[in-house]
């Protein structure tokens, strides 16, 4: 690793980044509770983010061009669909921000593992095809949460997680076992995910 690469993995996640984060998550929220008025307002925000402070503070980090572009290009795309597309499109669209996060916020040091976002994005992906009746990436989202769970597991437990570990790999079982046409139940295991999820990052945390 060279100097610089070392320095960089060690600077925190930028609070911009973090600010982003947190507008796409919220225009998600905003999406499945129907509410136009606040998924304008935050796309605007959101946009402005990644166009503005958030691509600043990576490009100053050295984060390649192609993925600050790659960021833009998924903000812009909810901006488009927030005053006028469907609220699942919307939906889909700012998950789609959240999941470049985790290479992102990867290239910082952070004591919450970049993969605990993996795991967030994985599991809202799941609930938000299930919700589109998009049943084949649906079980896409699944596959990929087995393995990335595996590559976060030991970390849990060496930070004092064992309980957490034990309830998130019942959980990734539970996804497996459940058919992916299976809407509603899908959707509820996608949720209790979600809330796991924030139990594995106050692990890291606290």
């Amino acid at each position: 690793m060279s100097i610089r690469k070392a320095a960089f993995a060690t600077a925190p996640v930028p609070p911009s980044l973090k600010a982003l984060e947190s507008s796409a998550e919220d225009i998600v929220d905003f999406a499945l509770s129907r509410d136009r008025g606040a998924v304008a307002a935050e796309a605007v925000r959101l946009k402005a983010a990644a166009n503005g402070p958030a691509a600043a503070a990576l490009s100053r980090f050295g984060t390649p061009s192609g993925k600050v572009v790659q960021l833009q290009r998924r903000a812009s795309r909810v901006a488009q669909l927030a005053r006028s597309g469907s609220f699942i499109d919307i939906a889909l669209a700012a998950n789609a921000v959240s999941q470049v996060m985790p290479a992102l916020y990867g290239r910082f040091g952070d004591r919450v593992p970049a993969a605990v976002l993996a795991l967030d994005y994985l599991d809202r992906e799941a609930q938000l095809r299930s919700l589109a009746r998009q049943p084949e990436k649906v079980s896409a989202a699944v596959r990929k949460l087995g393995p990335t769970w595996t590559r976060l597991r030991a970390k849990v437990i060496a930070a004092g997680g064992a309980r957490q570990a034990r309830a998130y790999s019942e959980h990734v079982a539970a996804m497996k076992r459940l058919a992916p046409s299976a809407q509603k139940k899908v959707q509820a295991e996608a949720v209790h995910g979600l809330e796991l999820v924030d139990e594995l990052e106050r692990v890291f945390a606290h």
